[in-house]
């Protein structure tokens, strides 16, 4: 299953810390629809219903000034409030509830110009490049594509890169906006981590069963949290 022209991104936004500045990134949703995720975290001693007491006047009104803002350029957003003790199952309910083909983790970033797309084989490629496509068709900026082949062949990881280079030119993005890296070291998520400090936005792919854990388990922490960047998780629907 292909991303269309009616894909849906999730936006999950935590209403209870300031919101980041999210212009670039709001840029880049104006080819698909958003279902923005104002999420407000409960700790675990207290009641959801004495904190949205408490602060749903205000997490609301926040809330509605990020939806305002993808609004006015001209996205067709869904907003969704929550109260909730488990953010990552949270995420998972409202992704599968409204069928979204990807998830975009919020930072503060001043514009795109380098996007960073790190590839473990076929699994998910498809659609990886489909939101490449109708996300970067809003943008400029250079793609480059990432492949460790330490547990494969390297003409085998030239094969996948140069192929997932070809799909995307072939959607419309101009190739020599496309690059592609492999790699033979022995620790890759540490070289992703290392590279990803070096681009604006990172493209990447579910990987394991739960969707809480793809996104927020420990490999993409890592990569998400350390380099701070915001990033598209790209839903391997078939496996949710």
């Amino acid at each position: 299953m292909s991303l269309g022209s009616n894909s849906s991104i999730l936006v999950p936004v935590d209403l209870s810390s300031d919101r980041p500045s999210v212009p670039p990134l709001i840029d880049l949703c104006r080819s698909v629809d958003v279902v923005l995720l104002g999420y407000y975290p409960v700790p675990d001693q207290a009641a959801p219903a004495q904190l949205r007491q408490d602060h749903e006047s205000a997490a609301a009104d926040t809330l509605a000034e990020t939806a305002d803002e993808f609004r006015d350029s001209g996205i067709d957003v869904t907003d969704v409030l929550v109260f909730t003790h488990d953010r990552t199952d949270t995420i998972d309910r409202v992704a599968n509830e409204y069928g979204c083909d990807a998830v975009l983790t919020l930072r503060e970033v001043e514009r795109i110009e380098r996007v960073l797309v790190p590839v473990r084989g076929d699994t998910n490629l498809d659609r990886i490049v489909s939101l490449l496509a109708a996300v970067m068709q809003m943008s400029d900026a250079s793609i480059t594509f990432f492949h460790s082949v330490v547990d494969s062949e390297p003409s085998q990881g030239e094969f996948l890169v140069r192929g997932a280079v070809d799909r995307l030119a072939e959607a419309g993005i101009e190739r020599e906006r496309i690059d592609w890296q492999l790699s033979d070291e022995d620790s890759p998520h540490d070289e992703i981590i290392e590279l990803a400090r070096e681009y604006d936005l990172l493209i990447l792919g579910e990987t394991k069963p739960s969707l809480g854990e793809r996104i927020f388990g420990t490999i993409p922490t890592r990569i998400i949290d350390e380099v701070d960047r915001p990033a598209f998780i790209v839903r391997d629907i078939e496996q949710n």
